[in-house]
């Protein structure tokens, strides 16, 4: 019977996971987009990415290593941030030697190709956002180190 009370906090601790990272994922859209109508697409298009590399990063198998604990999460958390700084900061200089006359906040938005302002994005928000959640939902789940 261990098994299905196992199940159940693993199934409680995604809905609570899945939740945070609605919530996040509301108030960064609720920020960034006036429009309503764009807003709820855009959150949902972005809802749907994020859920499924976060139930795939919460359920991938071992070999490959992944966080499962809170202190692993919030490493992830401070990671996630740290390579989304470094990311825009490469953006920025990019974006600066391609168009001097921009502000660094401009142009560490336009550099463009699939390695500028997109990967920033994925990294943080998208990543953190989803560490964040990780971290909430590890709180709920027994301890896996023996």
């Amino acid at each position: 019977m261990q098994n299905g009370a196992s199940n159940r906090w693993s199934v409680a601790s995604d809905g609570v996971g899945l939740l945070t990272l609605g919530v996040q994922l509301y108030l960064l859209f609720s920020w960034l987009l006036p429009d309503r109508g764009s807003r709820v697409t855009w959150s949902g298009l972005a809802f749907v990415v994020l859920a499924a590399l976060a139930l795939y990063t919460w359920h991938k198998d071992p070999p490959l290593k992944y966080p499962c604990e809170p202190g692993e999460w919030a490493a992830a958390i401070v990671a996630s941030v740290l390579m989304g700084a470094v990311s825009f900061g490469i953006d920025t200089v990019v974006g600066l030697i391609n168009n001097p006359k921009l502000s660094p906040t401009e142009a560490g938005t336009k550099v463009g190709g699939p390695f500028g302002f997109p990967l920033t994005l994925m990294l943080c928000p998208g990543l953190t956002m989803v560490a964040i959640a990780g971290l909430l939902r590890a709180f709920l789940l027994p301890s896996r180190k023996a």
